[in-house]
């Protein structure tokens, strides 16, 4: 459950699609099923028993009712906090670059617009 709460972290940090969410999910319960089965299998001599199953289970749902949400929420707000910050000195420049683009885009748009209609009245004239 840890595993899948770095898993829930990660998707509040950067948000997926729904496919991405389900290739996550599959690949994170085939994984967990394979290292749960081998440490049953290494600890219990080759015998996977029912109460161990049980104990996982239990373990599980006890830990996804107790913390997991409240670990979720505020390490994903914290990282979310330290990215933007980190972030913010980038996305200054973006804007910056993008409002440059903006006005050229304008600029050679009423240019070009305007040499349009002087072809136009030259080619019927």
């Amino acid at each position: 459950m840890v595993l899948y709460d770095l898993l829930r972290i990660f998707r509040r940090i950067w948000p997926h699609g729904v496919w991405a969410v389900a290739l996550e999910d599959i690949l994170y319960w085939i994984v967990t099923a394979l290292l749960v089965f081998q440490l049953l299998y290494r600890e219990n001599d080759g015998a996977v028993r029912g109460y161990a199953l049980l104990a996982v289970a239990c373990g599980m749902v006890f830990y996804h009712q107790t913390l997991s949400n409240f670990l979720v929420s505020h390490i994903a707000g914290i990282l979310n906090w330290c990215l933007g910050i980190l972030l913010k000195p980038f996305l200054i420049v973006y804007r910056k670059i993008v409002q440059g683009l903006r006005i050229m885009v304008r600029f050679y748009k009423k240019k070009l617009k305007k040499q349009i209609k002087e072809l136009i009245i030259f080619l019927f004239s």
